[in-house]
């Protein structure tokens, strides 16, 4: 996937993610509930790779035969999940969707580490490996080099990837997705119920072409499933069917940010055609703080 450059993101500096649920242990910029100066035990979870190994139980590691890291209730950095839909469909556009994606991606994961909060990143398509970012301009390079060696696979059930992704507890989570998964919309509320359990507050970030929302030509189209290769449709578009069309896309949008709103989730459509400086700071400005 394409992704953009330091420069761009330097113009973030002045963002920071809200986050106000559980943290993750480090010496981060965020401080708990907890009193007092020493670090409070809370409890552990599963080991992720890139997690600092200083917090690594080796006691608990002799007896279970598996990692887990210990997490403390005092200073905190934040935690931070990022789950990308890399299927196909997001292959799109004059500028493709995946772009816009990973550009997002490199956004939230530079306010995120500059405000010294924990970064995990996701590819769908294999849902149990998870990239830590390094913090620091080192994490943007092997992030930025993370992301362009991502192609985008055939098709993928965002229900079942990330119920198999989804770990850890607390912080804040982002789905970046064209949400063109014909399950998705009947799985949104379990899929919500589940980042809820895991005790994250979670946004949906619909990424969506400029062709996709701004359709005007009429004619007649032989179109290729993206996540089919094989499945040809024969398509004519008058003003009709293109009205029809987009009253259709707008009623799923409407439906996907009414249930993530219901679920207390945020929700924001972005567009291919808009920039991305408009994007963070108009669209998603509830998102962070300043």
């Amino acid at each position: 996937m394409q992704t953009i450059d330091l420069r761009e993101l330097e113009k973030l500096n002045t963002l920071r993610l809200s986050i106000r649920r559980s943290m993750s242990q480090g010496e981060g910029l965020r401080r708990s509930s907890a009193k007092g100066r020493s670090a409070e035990f809370s409890g552990y979870r599963e080991y992720v790779p890139g997690d600092d190994m200083r917090y690594v139980d080796w006691n608990a590691y002799a007896r279970f035969d598996k990692m887990y890291i210990k997490e403390f209730m005092e200073e905190k950095e934040g935690r931070v999940n990022i789950y990308l839909d890399t299927s196909r469909s997001m292959d799109f556009g004059e500028k493709l969707k995946s772009t816009l994606m990973a550009e997002l991606t490199e956004a939230i994961s530079y306010i995120a580490t500059t405000g010294r909060d924990s970064v995990y990143v996701t590819d769908l398509s294999s849902p149990t490996s998870t990239f830590k970012v390094p913090n620091g301009n080192q994490g943007v390079g092997n992030l930025k080099r993370w992301l362009e060696g991502i192609q985008p696979k055939a098709s993928i059930s965002l229900k079942d990837s990330l119920k198999r992704a989804v770990k850890g507890r607390g912080g804040v989570a982002f789905v970046i997705s064209d949400f063109m998964d014909e399950e998705f919309l009947g799985a949104e509320s379990e899929i919500l119920r589940l980042f809820g359990y895991h005790g994250m507050k979670v946004n949906l970030l619909h990424v969506m072409s400029r062709e996709e929302l701004e359709i005007e030509e009429d004619g007649a189209f032989q179109l290729i499933d993206s996540e089919n290769e094989n499945k040809e449709i024969r398509l004519t578009l008058d003003r009709y069917s293109i009205r029809d069309y987009k009253k259709n896309l707008e009623n799923y949008e409407r439906q996907i940010e009414e249930k993530a709103k219901a679920a207390g989730a945020g929700y924001v459509l972005c567009s291919t055609g808009e920039r991305l400086h408009k994007l963070i700071f108009e669209d998603m400005r509830f998102m962070f703080e300043m």
